[in-house]
């Protein structure tokens, strides 16, 4: 009897604690659901910000004082990026640690001491970058007009510097909504300013304008997230006592090493082909080259669904993790595979949003439309080594993929530039898609060759073929007009994506476990 009781309770137990499993599960999943949905808000509203804030300057500054703009930022963003990654990344990783272990004290500490070396860096890189400001903008890139532009970004590097820092802690904490509203601030600062300066400031001093607007409206982001931290985790600016704990230093060093070598291949993965161009062409070709990078990546802000999806999915068991893949793949190239048609259709009218004077973009606007579908697909697979602790194979195809990047765009910068300028910028967009493609599939092969994940691009099919219809139905329609006036590109955008979706329903590229699906991810943020 004593032996049926007990065998009745521990199942009531196990009962109990598979309950209890379940729902510690669902509020994860919902919280990860969570967190995805405010980090795709604040990507969404940097991207949008950034989109109205390039138009903006690109219709006052014109394609030559743009590409100064571009130059001094991109050089600006290589240097802080290079910082950031490393001592951003040892800070959600130890002080997380010390948060999760509940010791105040030395999450303080290591706070603190990543604070003081970060400051530290970037006060040396900022000067740096003011001495060398006369020998680069005159013997490198052998644009004189560089010069200021270049002083007036050390000071945006610091600035962003410590910003992006403090943002960084607000992912330990889990507290997004304050880096959307913080973003929000940002980019209303930034533009509402600029249009302020444009009109009030010289012509001949609108890009040092420009670049002073961004450090200030970054400044007063940094004001207020610091404002908030100091109420949400007020023990992290208290005094430190005399029996403090050290922080992990050794490690943490370490750490930032590792990862800041990574961001540094990253930056000039990303920004290679802006410095190439500087160096080979005049400034109005690196204008007319950014503003089809710009629109890209605005662009992608709307289609990268892997920040909402893999958080979301991440809550299913890890045997189901070739479906997550899989399942996202869908989705990605359901809006990526059309976006990429609508541009090689309506593109050359896009391109008019900056003005008359960018029309050379249009060509390298082409080209890199191909990121759309690329760049989604880099972010999805990559966060799978991360998770397994195999950041080597990212190093790996980073180190691979920049080199590539690098001697692509030497060679066929100047191999296009003996037909014509605009196709060397061109050239430099081939030898970005080609090297980004490169970075994608070494990802891919590690993860079928370790992890036994292969992506079904079997649905690339479907959208290819709504995408072709839908080309062809708008370029009928274009062939009517001389001149495709701006009220009916709104028109066949919208009726482009109508015929799109309805031809994608009809051929079975999507259903309604797919409407469920969306259901449930705005049921969980909302």
């Amino acid at each position: 009897m004593k032996y049926t009781r007990d065998t009745q309770q521990k199942n009531k137990d196990k009962t109990k604690d598979k309950k209890d499993n379940k729902i510690t599960k669902d509020t994860i999943t919902k919280e990860i659901a969570l967190g995805g949905m405010w980090n795709f808000l604040l990507t969404l509203s940097a991207r949008i910000g950034s989109l109205f804030f390039i138009i903006i300057i690109t219709r006052f500054l014109m394609p030559e004082s743009y590409g100064i703009y571009i130059l001094a930022v991109s050089i600006a963003l290589i240097l802080l990026i290079s910082i950031d990654t490393g001592i951003n990344q040892s800070l959600l990783r130890y002080v997380s640690e010390a948060l999760h272990k509940k010791n105040k004290e030395l999450a303080k500490a290591n706070f603190r001491y990543l604070l003081r070396l970060k400051i530290s860096i970037t006060l040396i890189v900022a000067v740096l970058l003011i001495i060398l400001a006369y020998p680069l903008s005159l013997y490198v890139f052998k644009k004189p007009a560089l010069f200021l532009p270049l002083i007036v970004s050390g000071f945006y590097i610091l600035v962003n510097s410590v910003g992006s820092f403090y943002s960084s802690y607000f992912y330990i904490i889990k507290k997004l909504g304050y880096l959307t509203v913080k973003q929000i601030i940002f980019e209303v600062i930034r533009i509402s300013g600029a249009l302020v300066m444009f009109f009030v400031v010289a012509e001949q001093h609108h890009v040092i304008g420009t670049i002073g607007v961004i450090t200030i409206s970054m400044l007063l982001a940094v004001l207020y997230l610091r404002y908030h931290l100091k109420k949400i985790q007020p023990f992290i600016f208290e005094a430190t006592g005399k029996k403090e704990k050290e922080a992990d230093r050794k490690r943490m060093i370490s750490f930032s090493l590792y990862f800041g070598t990574i961001g540094s291949l990253l930056v000039i993965f990303g920004y290679v082909d802006i410095i190439i161009i500087g160096i080979f062409l005049d400034a109005s070709y690196v204008g007319f080259y950014s503003v089809a990078l710009a629109l890209v990546i605005g662009i992608l802000g709307f289609l990268n669904l892997s920040q909402i999806l893999l958080p979301l999915l991440t809550g299913m068991d890890d045997d189901k993790i070739q479906k997550e893949f899989n399942t996202i793949l869908k989705y990605i190239a359901v809006l990526a595979v059309p976006a990429i048609f609508g541009i090689l259709v309506l593109g050359n009218y896009f391109i008019l949003i900056y003005g008359p004077e960018y029309a050379p973009a249009v060509w390298p606007f082409y080209v890199l439309s191909l990121l759309i579908l690329e760049i989604p697909l880099i972010d999805m697979i990559s966060p799978l080594f991360s998770a397994k602790e195999r950041q080597q194979i990212i190093l790996k195809g980073i180190i691979f993929s920049t080199v590539l990047n690098i001697i692509l765009n030497i060679i066929f910068i100047q191999l296009f530039m003996k037909i014509s300028l605009v196709m060397a910028i061109v050239g430099a967009a081939v030898a970005t898609v080609i090297s980004q493609g490169v970075y994608l599939m070494i990802l891919l092969y590690y993860a079928k060759r370790d992890y036994n994940i292969h992506l079904q691009f079997g649905f690339l099919v479907k959208p290819f073929i709504a995408s072709v219809i839908m080309a062809i139905v708008l370029f009928a329609i274009n062939s009517f007009f001389a001149a495709v006036p701006i009220f009916m590109v709104i028109i066949e955008i919208f009726l482009g994506a109508g015929i799109y979706f309805l031809i994608i329903f009809l051929i079975k590229g999507l259903g309604k476990e797919d409407l469920l699906l969306l259901n449930d991810i705005l049921k969980k943020f909302f």
